[in-house]
This record gives structure tokens, sequence and C-alpha cells, in this order.
């Protein structure tokens, strides 16, 4: 396949600064989450982009912070092990408001990880109809001053504005090969952990007050019928007041949160959903090695 091009493109950044927006927006779907709160993305989803001189495959990582218990030690690892790993990184920030004169500190702590990988690695401020034209070019100074990048591209992940040039990167810097997936393939993550996803997402959106990070979501089982899918998924928290939560009065949030993440699934898997929800209690889950292995978050 002559002059094919195909690589791991990294989505890499601090918590909420639009990753999976981005995803999203690049390849025409959603497969990752989104929420207006931080550290929304737990596992590395992988979008494919297909055309006919390449492909692409987009990771979405989640945001990296300073881990505060061993669930977020072993999410921020996934992030850091896919910058080593990576053909091209996009590196995601937002611009400087007008009040700062500094990089954040999140965004500090993650360019000490690209020692000997800047050579792969593009600025991309995004959220740039939210600043002042002013603001945003102090950002590109400020990064610049700070490590040199390949290239610098003000986007908005959300209006789709600046990010055909991302797209002319993947011709530009990514390697002769070949495919590494089917092309007509959308991702590889299983859809069953997109729909666990997608269902702790509008926890996220709907209870985050109450029920701050300690969810999982854990499809049982995903059966084909004749005019519908059946989906069977358990909710997991850490306390019992949690659990009462989600499930409301008299089961009116569980309903809710059935009834916004079926209308997403539905979209993906292009059919009718049946979706049963249950809630249970696994205490403590996020430091317990053996709960997290088993909720899909090995080390």
């Amino acid at each position: 396949m002559s002059n094919f091009k195909s690589g791991f493109v990294t989505l890499v950044g601090r918590p909420n600064v639009g990753k999976s927006t981005l995803l999203n927006s690049l390849i025409g779907q959603q497969i990752s989450i989104t929420a207006d709160k931080p550290q929304t993305t737990r596992n590395n989803i992988r979008g494919i982009i297909n055309e006919s001189n390449y492909q692409a495959v987009l990771l979405d990582t989640p945001g990296i912070h300073l881990p505060r218990n061993e669930l977020h030690k072993r999410i921020v690892g996934y992030a850091l092990q896919t910058i080593k790993d990576s053909d091209l990184i996009f590196f995601i920030t937002e611009p400087l408001s007008s009040k700062q004169s500094d990089i954040k500190k999140g965004d500090e702590e993650i360019l000490r990880h690209f020692d000997g990988k800047l050579n792969n690695a593009v600025l991309v401020i995004n959220k740039i109809d939210l600043a002042k034209p002013e603001d945003v070019l102090k950002t590109i100074a400020s990064f610049n001053e700070r490590l040199s990048f390949i290239e610098t591209v003000p986007i908005s992940a959300l209006k789709r504005k600046g990010t055909d040039t991302l797209v002319s990167f993947f011709t530009k810097y990514l390697p002769e090969g070949i495919p590494y997936f089917d092309q007509d393939q959308l991702t590889d993550t299983p859809e069953r952990v997109i729909v666990g996803e997608f269902v702790r997402e509008q926890i996220m959106r709907n209870c985050f007050q109450e029920v701050p990070y300690g969810v999982a979501v854990i499809v049982d089982a995903f059966k084909e019928g004749e005019e519908k899918i059946k989906i069977f998924a358990t909710i997991f928290v850490e306390r019992e007041s949690h659990k009462r939560i989600i499930i409301g009065k008299q089961g009116s949030m569980l309903k809710k949160l059935g009834q916004y993440s079926r209308k997403k699934i539905e979209r993906l898997l292009g059919t009718g959903v049946f979706l049963s929800l249950h809630v249970k209690v696994a205490k403590n889950w996020i430091n317990n090695p053996k709960k997290l292995n088993e909720f899909g978050y090995s080390k």
C-alpha cells in the first residue's frame, strides 16, 4: 500500500480541556463520554479515522492529574503510557485568562513527561471561542517558550473550528505503514465498554454533586433479540447513601438515567434497546485492587 500512512495519535491534557469532545468531533460520532466535570474519561477510548491514504487511531486519554487514590493512579498511568507509545501527540490545553501570566501547574506536570518526545507533539489550544484573541496569542507564546512544539493550532472542538488543520497532520506526520484495523471500523473499544460509559456519563451529568467519582458501570449481559437489544448493567457505588441518590424517590432518578442513556446507546447501535439498570454498593472499591481489576481498571 504505497505511501499509505498509519499510526497512533494520543490526545493528552488536563481534566476537562475538551479531549473527548475533540475525539468525537474528529471521528464524527460520539464514542467517548463528555460532561462538564473534570476526570470524566477513565479509559483509553480509541477512535479510528479511515481515508484512502491513511488510518489514524486516536486515543482519548483520562485527564492527567495528581492521583488521590488507587483508581486515579491507574487511570493516570494509562494516559502516561500512551505518551510513550504514540506516533503523534495532541497536547490539549485552553487559553490563559486575562489575569493569568503563567502556565497552570497541571499543564506543567504533563509537560514534564514529554522529555524526549517533543519531536511529535502538537500544541492544541481548545475553546478559543470563549477567549479573547490576545489571550490566545499569550497562551501560544507562553507554551512555546516552555517547549518547542512541532505545530501550534488554536481550535474550538465544540464548534469544529480549526479541526481540519489537525486532520491534515495525519498524512504529514504519521509514518508509512498498513492499516491496523478494518477500514470500516470507527473504534476498537468493545460496545459493552462504550455502553457502560454512556450510563456513567449520565450519572456524572445528573448526580455529580451528590455522587462524585466513586461510580463504576458494568454491563452484565448484552442480548440481541428480534426487535431490540437487551442490555443489563450494574451501577456500583461506594456508599448506601449514593445508592439511594441514584435510585431516587420511587426510582425516579434511575428511570431518568436509563432514558437518557438508552437514547445515546440506540444512536450508537442503530437499533432499539431495552436497558435494565441495577445499583449495588461496593465499599471503597476505588482503593481495592481486586475490585479495580474486576471492574476493568487493571494495572
